[in-house]
């Protein structure tokens, strides 16, 4: 297999630079079991930055994840979002800014089993209101991007662990988001599919996305283009 990053000119990934995460003095504490997730932490990602965060189990990852993805909020400290503050803004407006921000790529795919490749591709651009005939058109461009103009017809059960994560990363980048946050996207996954999947962020990357990935896998997260640390809830590293 060839192991060279793919180029966006492959992909034809058009990435938007327009990405900002900054986390400042932010901590996160859960009242009912008085852990501290997150302490103190100052991040750092600039527009087009590849930034991976690596960290055993328990080490707050998935905290950070869900905060950077607008999925939880702080209990002290700011999150700037494209420079905007958004640590205390209402769920409507959290929910909205998730959908037109955000990419996810998550470790279990989520795509729903009812549907065809296709349609969980266009389901995102479905919930913007994005009318019909485009979001197939969008959805099927996706999916060509990542190799799998031949599977849009395709359920979940029908495809290898492989190509659903594909499938997850045409769905995530569909809506030309902000960022993209990856959560353990090789988790599961057997060696070639890990380093495709890895071959499409580096491509991503290439076309000027802005990648946060987050993993146990330090060979993964080698690929990144800036390494941070993440241990006891205390983040380190450049």
């Amino acid at each position: 297999m060839n192991n060279a990053a793919p180029s966006h000119a492959k992909y034809g990934w058009e990435g938007r630079g327009k990405a900002l995460l900054k986390l400042i003095h932010a901590s996160k504490i859960y009242h009912d079991s008085g852990v501290l997730a997150l302490r103190d932490i100052n991040l750092h990602v600039a527009p087009g930055d590849y930034v991976s965060i690596t960290g055993a189990s328990g080490s707050g990852k998935s905290t950070l994840m869900h905060i950077l993805g607008l999925l939880d909020t702080l209990t002290d400290g700011q999150y700037l979002l494209g420079g905007a503050d958004v640590s205390c803004l209402p769920p409507k407006t959290l929910a909205r800014l998730r959908s037109e921000q955000i990419g996810f790529i998550f470790q279990g795919f989520r795509l729903l089993p009812g549907m065809t490749a296709l349609e969980n591709v266009a389901l995102p651009l479905a919930l913007q209101g994005v009318p019909r005939a485009e979001r197939l058109e969008r959805a099927q461009q996706a999916l060509a991007r990542v190799g799998l103009s031949e599977r849009t017809t395709h359920r979940p059960d029908q495809l290898s662990g492989g190509q659903q994560q594909r499938v997850a990363i045409a769905r995530a980048v569909v809506t030309k988001p902000s960022v993209v946050l990856a959560d353990e996207p090789t988790a599961g996954l057997d060696p070639e599919a890990a380093e495709d999947v890895l071959g499409l962020l580096d491509g991503l990357h290439q076309a000027g996305h802005t990648i946060v990935l987050i993993t146990h896998d330090r060979a993964a997260a080698l690929r990144a283009a800036r390494r941070l640390y993440l241990e006891s809830g205390v983040l380190s590293g450049g």
